[in-house]
């Protein structure tokens, strides 16, 4: 069991096959526990006794993965409105990975200017099965990890505070250890992809593992090329093995800098984990710091938390209306009592008043109520993109909230044969039902195609559709 004094948000490392959990003792110390290998943890009688209670229930949990489980992909997009964006990229999500439903769910993006100059959304989603079957069991033990790293995204943060510019152009970095090295790329200061070396047995010299990394760094040199339509521009290295600076600068035949106070700072023994090689170089009070490396989340999870300012605001309104409500059933009591106020003076003008100032406090309150009741154009625009199946595309949409709320909307459905058209408008109807609620009786048979409206499009068909139905 490995410790530090530093401390720090409890952690779930994933390394080779194994899982380690990091937590904080009472003293103020942190504990890296023994690993627990995934066949112990990924089956139904998986044994919780090596896991602390004290690290149940925690919130703002952090878990590492490896780099590759995580997958990233481009795509035109004209918009910057973020809900768009969101809606688009889990449609798109699980459109492309049908057999993996669970991936629309852990996703990040950023917007930037294609290579033409156009508008495009760039996202990062986790898709490998362990990942999920990982999640899943932790979330039934209680052990909610609120966000998903990887080791490129902390380097990514390390290497961002320390070399000037690493946002422009493309930057390698080569971190050595002494049997294996880990190779990471960046352009425009965001991770493109990684690789894990296997270096050969030191002999004395560093000669063998010097001509494997100078092979491995130029093939992946190339391999940036591809990806990013562009060359590298700096190679950064941190080695803590047997390969110097200038010995892997001559065989590369360019420069290769050393990153400035980055060895001394993980060498600290009270800071680093030191196990296994992929999480070497963490530096755990970059964990506890999340705001500070990119990271991925559980999308339902997040905004349920969101929420929960927004819920404890309706329950104090709810308390006030309550208040109010029973403020005026006691006015009620009080004026419906035969204490012959009409025989006072001036107690039926005062009454007048009353019954008046109590009418339009009823008006008023039926108007906000009313008000509040009405569907928002907003977030049914919202709804309707993240019902939408891949191949329908909507044309025209009106959105009507008064005097009878509904959605009338034109679009185009493709397909390459006639049975597809039936599963697409199927899909279709599948997403209005499970986002509103006035869609729940809607057929096939609601659905009018143009057939006299179609055409050939990319080896398929075509066809214009029109569709009504009404919001609650």
């Amino acid at each position: 069991m490995r410790r530090f004094r530093k401390r720090s948000t409890p952690i779930t490392l994933i390394g080779n096959d194994e899982i380690y959990f990091v937590l904080q003792g009472g003293s103020g110390e942190g504990q890296i526990l023994d690993p627990l290998t995934f066949d112990r943890v990924l089956t139904d009688e998986a044994d919780l006794s090596a896991i602390p209670e004290t690290f149940h229930h925690q919130a703002h949990s952090v878990m590492v993965v490896p780099d590759y489980w995580l997958e990233s992909l481009s795509f035109p997009f004209q918009s910057r409105k973020r809900s768009l964006a969101e809606a688009f990229l889990e449609r798109k999500l699980r459109a492309d990975f049908p057999e993996i439903p669970e991936v629309r769910d852990f996703y990040e993006y950023f917007f930037h200017q294609g290579d033409e100059g156009e508008t495009a959304v760039y996202a990062y989603f986790l898709r490998d099965p362990t990942f999920f079957q990982l999640y899943d069991q932790l979330a039934r033990w209680n052990l909610h990890p609120r966000r998903i790293t990887t080791p490129a995204f902390l380097w990514a943060s390390q290497l961002r505070e320390r070399i000037p510019d690493f946002h422009k152009g493309g930057n390698a970095f080569v971190h050595i250890l002494s049997k294996e090295c880990f190779l990471y790329f960046f352009f425009e200061g965001h991770f493109l992809f990684s690789r894990q070396i296997t270096l050969p047995e030191f002999q004395g010299d560093a000669s063998d593992q010097l001509e494997t990394l100078t092979y491995e760094i130029n093939q992946s040199l190339y391999l940036f090329s591809q990806k990013a339509k562009a060359e590298v521009d700096r190679v950064y290295m941190a080695s803590f093995g047997h390969v110097e600076v200038g010995e892997l600068s001559g065989k590369l035949g360019r420069e290769v800098e050393e990153v400035a106070g980055l060895e001394e700072e993980l060498t600290k023994v009270s800071t680093t984990i030191g196990q296994p090689g992929l999480l070497s170089g963490l530096y755990l009070p970059d964990l506890s710091q999340s705001q500070k490396f990119l990271s991925i989340y559980h999308r339902l999870t997040e905004k349920e938390q969101q929420w929960k300012p927004v819920q404890k605001v309706g329950i104090a309104v709810g308390f006030i209306l309550l208040f109010l409500l029973a403020g005026e059933g006691l006015l009620l009591w009080q004026w419906s009592r035969p204490v012959g106020t009409e025989t006072t003076r001036g107690g039926g003008a005062k009454a007048r008043e009353a019954v008046a100032a109590l009418r339009q406090y009823n008006e008023a309150l039926d108007l906000f109520l009313k008000e509040n009741q009405r569907p928002s154009a907003d977030k049914t625009i919202i709804n309707l993109a993240r019902a939408l199946p891949e191949d329908v595309w909507i044309k025209d949409m009106v959105v009507e909230t008064e005097p009878t709320p509904g959605v009338a909307l034109t679009g185009t459905v493709r397909a390459e044969k006639p049975s597809q058209f039936r599963e697409t408008l199927s899909e279709f109807l599948d997403g209005l039902k499970e986002h509103f609620e006035g869609t729940r009786s809607l057929g096939l048979q609601d659905i009018e195609v143009d057939t006299s409206n179609c055409k050939a499009v990319d080896g398929g068909q075509s066809c214009v559709i029109a569709l009504k139905f009404g919001l609650p």
